[in-house]
C-alpha cells in the first residue's frame, strides 16, 4: 500500500445539541453539505469555504466533569483536538473578543519559535487549536 496521496477527508466531534453545534462552527465559517446529512446515523457534515470538512456526531450527552479526555484526572487514549491554520493571531483574538468567545489557553509561542498557539472550547468542550505560523 502506497500512502503518498493520503489526505484528510474531514473529522468527527461529538456535541449534545445539533443547533447549538452548527450555529457555533457557522461563525468560523463552516456550512452544513446536505449530502452529508444523515439523521439516522445522528451525522451532519458541514464544510469550510477552504474544503475543509468536519461531521458533527450529535448523539452526544452533557458531561458534568467536562471534556472527558482532557480535563478528567485520568488521561485517556482519543482525538483531543482539532489544529487550524490562520492567517493573524492578532486578528483571530480580536474576533473571539467580539464573538464573546473565551480563550482557555494562549495565545502563546510554541515549537521554538514556529507558531503562536490559541485554544478555544466549543460549546460541548470540544478543543480546537488555532495556529499562525511564524516566518523562521
Amino acid at each position: 500500500m502506497n500512502f503518498n496521496s493520503l489526505r484528510l477527508d474531514h473529522f468527527g466531534i461529538r456535541v449534545t445539541d445539533l443547533a447549538r453545534a452548527e450555529a457555533f462552527y457557522a461563525k468560523l465559517g463552516f456550512i452544513r453539505d446536505p449530502a452529508e446529512y444523515a439523521p439516522q446515523a445522528h451525522a451532519c457534515g458541514l464544510v469550510h469555504p477552504t474544503g475543509l470538512r468536519i461531521h458533527l456526531i450529535f448523539n452526544g450527552i452533557g458531561a458534568e466533569e467536562g471534556n472527558v479526555l482532557l480535563d478528567a484526572a485520568v488521561k485517556r487514549p482519543g482525538y483531543t483536538h482539532a489544529a487550524f491554520i490562520v492567517e493573524s493571531m492578532n486578528d483571530l483574538v480580536e474576533w473571539l473578543a467580539r464573538e464573546n468567545i473565551r480563550i482557555s489557553e494562549g495565545p502563546v509561542i510554541m515549537g521554538h519559535g514556529r507558531r503562536n498557539v490559541c485554544f478555544i472550547r466549543d460549546p460541548d468542550l470540544n478543543v480546537l487549536e488555532f495556529n499562525e505560523i511564524l516566518a523562521h
